[in-house]
């Protein structure tokens, strides 16, 4: 091998702490950002953060956040109920420590990083869903940070190389196997029980576990039982199942005669200036000593200013084309029509990631109601219509159905067919399990 040593001129993108906190900035629901922002004005002078009049809609106590960011159908997610789970840690902290914040902690402590690496490993503990997988492909990351997709392989190698065991999985299997790796039951019984076998497992159907693996009953329920033990969860332990937490909406959106109107809800989140007394001072030949903090941080409090106003800029032209697309679901009561983050990405001319972002963890209020932002996207079927309207429509039969005759997948799927959603008897079952609705043996009630 022939080393040799060249110059090379290449333009490349620097990951600077601004970037990352105008990301971070979108990313956060309004009252997380409140908390952020008072925490920014005790260490910035320059920064005055004024809580607004609230006289916009209150936040509402509800359950913690539902698990749409776990990639789990029902049927699988049975494989962990009632198995005690791990207790909430955190619970006895004044300040409960978030889940990115425990693994910011570890970062550049648990293997040498350097700083680039350092920034693109923190980037994606900042895209991880309240669950702790990535649902975002790699790619599209990669073309907003316009760095390759190897260095974002390498970054995340290091964020699921971190504690807990699962941390940063792309999908349910992924997870599992990460931890499969670090003990001793690593085999290939498991493995394949974990890629081909979890929705057997979930159905406890063992003997065509046996057939799958072809491995004897015993075994298969040898390997069910390892499978049982992982944590299809890696932030449980943050985020008690069973804890409330205070939901404010981001805008609320009326009806206005024959259109809608989009009100930001401006008191969820604090007034922020700069204090004109300190800013006095930068450039005052009498300050001469502290005129490179007070022009440090004059800098850090404009940067804050202009990620708030690319925050509120971002979100409103989001539900302006959300509200324009899905006019006839508000007005209307009709159907959600499909639309995609990623269509939505390209009619805003934005990165599928920031319309992530802007979307993750937040809600909107209409009608009285306080529902996630994300609720408002529905990929397309097939034979047409969206995903989310055939869920609708199999909920409504569903609740319409005779207590002692409960209809079985078969007959919801010719249901579905007979008002337009041509849907297989496997995908009635998918979306039944989305929906936390059980089969109908355990539907059934006697009269």
């Amino acid at each position: 091998m022939v080393f040799q040593q060249r110059l090379e001129q290449a333009q490349k993108q620097i990951l600077t702490q601004a970037m990352l906190q105008s990301l971070h900035c979108l990313q956060m629901p309004s009252l997380e950002l409140r908390e952020f922002l008072h925490e920014a004005a005790l260490s910035n002078p320059l920064l005055e953060v004024e809580d607004a009049p609230h006289d916009g809609p209150r936040p509402e106590t509800m359950e913690a956040a539902p698990e749409t960011d776990l990639p789990i159908e029902r049927r699988e997610q049975l494989i962990w109920e009632g198995g005690g789970g791990l207790s909430d840690f955190t619970s006895c902290l004044t300040r409960p420590q978030t889940f990115s914040e425990y693994l910011d902690a570890q970062l550049g402590q648990s293997a040498p990083l350097d700083g680039r690496m350092l920034a693109l490993s923190r980037y994606l503990v900042g895209c991880l869903n309240s669950a702790g997988y990535l649902d975002c492909e790699l790619h599209e990351l990669a073309q907003e940070m316009d760095v390759t997709e190897q260095e974002l392989e390498q970054a995340l190698f290091a964020v699921q190389a971190l504690d807990p065991p699962g941390v940063g999985a792309r999908s349910l299997s992924e997870c599992l196997l990460l931890q499969l790796a670090q003990g001793r039951e690593f085999t290939e019984v498991n493995i394949h029980m974990i890629r081909f076998g979890l929705p057997l497992l979930g159905e406890g159907d063992y003997a065509g576990l046996a057939k799958l693996l072809d491995v004897s009953p015993g075994e298969a329920r040898r390997a069910g039982d390892v499978v049982r033990a992982l944590n299809p969860i890696p932030s449980r332990g943050f985020c008690s199942a069973r804890g409330t937490a205070l939901i404010a909406p981001e805008a609320v959106i009326r009806r206005a005669g024959d259109g809608l109107v989009i009100e930001m809800n401006e008191g969820a989140v604090p007034r922020v200036s700069l204090n004109r007394e300190y800013c006095a001072l930068v450039g005052d030949p009498g300050c001469q000593e502290a005129q490179l903090y007070l022009k440090e941080k004059l800098a850090e409090a404009k940067n804050l200013l202009n990620n708030m106003e690319s925050r509120h800029e971002t979100l409103f032209r989001l539900l302006c084309a959300l509200v324009r697309e899905q006019e006839g679901y508000f007005l209307r009561r009709e159907d959600l029509l499909p639309m995609t983050m990623e269509q939505m990405a390209q009619r805003l001319s934005l990165n599928v990631s920031t319309i992530s972002r802007a979307v993750k963890d937040k809600y909107v209020q209409f009608d009285g109601r306080i529902f996630p932002l994300r609720k408002l996207f529905s990929t397309a079927l097939p034979t047409g219509g969206s995903a989310e309207a055939a869920r609708s429509r199999l909920r409504r039969f569903v609740e319409a159905e005779a207590p002692d005759r409960p209809l079985s997948d078969e007959a919801l799927a010719q249901a579905l067919s007979g008002v337009g959603f041509s849907l297989s008897r496997r995908t009635v079952a998918k979306y039944r399990g989305e929906l936390s609705i059980p089969p109908a043996s355990q539907r059934r009630k006697r009269i």
